[in-house]
């Protein structure tokens, strides 16, 4: 884009004496893993002119403050798990690898938060946080390999978004970097603030494009002594997605995860792992997680649950062993891509007394193009996580396809009041969709706060939608 400087020897070697040398690589060095994240290695690869690999937020804006009087690209990269190319390098420039930024900082049992650097692994602070007692409840299910950074950049939701919400509920503070390579923390470790404007979730979602999360003060919850996981198997996903809506119509069934597995991810599953999930029963499944503070209240909610899904129609319920069938969920898509090379993943959100008629109309939809699906979703919020597959449609023909699908499949879901997205983004893969389906109102709107924060468009352009 015309508007963006190439990165000069004498830039090179400025950016060089912030970092080190050893920090810094451009040209043929660069790995051809920065040209895609986890959601765009199929498609078009975009690859940097230098990554830089910064030791923490000084350098950071450092950095950026450089870009900026260039007028140099910089894309932020956390854990390069995203599902939507919010983390490559559409117009080149510098993209800013935030591996070494992998402390945590501090965790206070009795205040119940934790102060992590931007590229700590989501699963390290729900390790060390259980350790103290309590519980992290961002839960997404990348978690093995995602950092929180990049959760907060996308707003992740995840396993336990149904009772505790997604990762903006989660945050106190954020310190971030601006466009303009300053420095600052927003929000505060407070339980109300109405102190002006709510930037931090201004800032959360906004896939590195308003500022770049250096470090963030997240909240923990109390770790519940009991915790326990169910699996109720059913015949349809109809029958299934009812028992989900009976489950949240009673105000007192307080489940913490609703997790929907359709039959043949379940399959794939148990193949890619090689061992059964289901005892040996088949059907489309949900995973139902509780907690309790004693036996008692166990019980009770235990007795809660069977009577609501006693009139469900379910074929299997049981006590599923936790650790075991939450790592198959996670391991979803690989179980997929094993068995399926060619497939394109969605992302989308209904309301949740949506997501029955919406499921419905997805398979009519999915029969009258002659694809295949699988669906591993957050049935309790209604993100639902498809992947959709060309099945007897040929090759040649699946891209047109998919594209005729595709506007079929947002259409339906905008007509019952959903989104595009529920956690992964819009990055470059969504772009084009967004700018077809978003009211002009809120896209203008959107475009303003960019051009306020970022006035030069160097932070992370050609994500979410572009200028005109």
């Amino acid at each position: 884009m015309s508007q963006y400087r190439t990165l000069s020897q004498q830039l090179i070697t400025e950016l060089e004496e912030i970092v080190g040398s050893e920090h810094l690589v451009t040209a043929l060095a660069i790995p051809g893993k920065y040209g895609y994240d986890a959601g765009t290695q199929s498609g078009r690869h975009y690859l940097p002119e230098a990554v830089l690999y910064p030791a923490d937020a000084s350098e950071v804006a450092a950095i950026v403050k450089v870009a900026n009087r260039e007028k140099i690209p910089v894309t932020p990269r956390g854990g390069g798990t995203g599902l939507a190319g919010g983390a490559v390098a559409v117009y080149g420039g510098i993209l800013l690898d935030l591996s070494r930024m992998n402390r945590i900082i501090h965790i206070d049992r009795e205040e119940k938060y934790l102060i992590a650097q931007a590229a700590v692994p989501t699963i390290e602070i729900q390790k060390i946080a259980y350790q103290h007692g309590l519980m992290y409840a961002g839960d997404p299910c990348s978690s093995d390999d995602c950092v929180i950074g990049g959760n907060i950049a996308t707003n992740a939701g995840g396993n336990l978004a149904v009772k505790y919400g997604v990762t903006a509920d989660q945050i106190y503070e954020l310190e971030v970097v601006t466009p303009q390579g300053e420095l600052v923390t927003l929000g505060g470790r407070l339980k109300k603030n109405s102190t002006g404007y709510g930037l931090v979730k201004v800032i959360a979602g906004s896939e590195g494009t308003l500022g770049i999360i250096t470090q963030a003060t997240v909240k923990l919850q109390p770790l519940a002594p009991l915790i326990i996981n169910y699996v109720a198997v059913f015949p349809s996903l109809s029958a299934a997605l009812s028992a989900v809506n009976a489950i949240l119509d009673n105000e007192l069934s307080d489940v913490i995860s609703l997790e929907l597995m359709d039959s043949r991810t379940v399959l794939a599953l148990e193949r890619y792992r090689q061992e059964l999930l289901l005892q040996g029963h088949k059907g489309d499944t949900l995973i139902i997680q509780i907690e309790a503070q004693d036996q008692n209240e166990l019980q009770l909610k235990h007795q809660r649950l069977t009577g609501i899904l006693s009139t469900s129609g379910y074929t299997a319920f049981f006590e599923a062993d936790g650790p075991r069938i939450w790592q198959a969920r996670r391991m979803w898509g690989k179980a997929n891509q094993a068995e399926n090379a060619v497939s394109v993943s969605e992302d989308i959100v209904v309301p949740v007394n949506s997501v029955l008629p919406f499921i419905e109309s997805f398979q009519k939809l999915i029969s009258s193009a002659g694809f295949d699906f699988r669906i591993a979703g957050h049935a309790g919020d209604g993100n639902l996580h498809l992947r959709i597959m060309p099945n007897s449609v040929a090759l040649a023909e699946w891209e047109n396809a998919l594209a005729v699908f595709r506007k079929k499949l947002y259409d339906e879901v905008y007509r019952l009041g959903g989104r595009l997205s529920g956690e992964h983004g819009i990055g470059v893969k969504r772009k084009t969709y967004l700018a077809g389906l978003i009211n002009p109102v809120e896209l203008g709107l959107m475009k303003a706060l960019k051009r306020a924060f970022d006035p030069n468009d160097i932070l992370n352009p050609g994500k979410v939608f572009d200028f005109d």
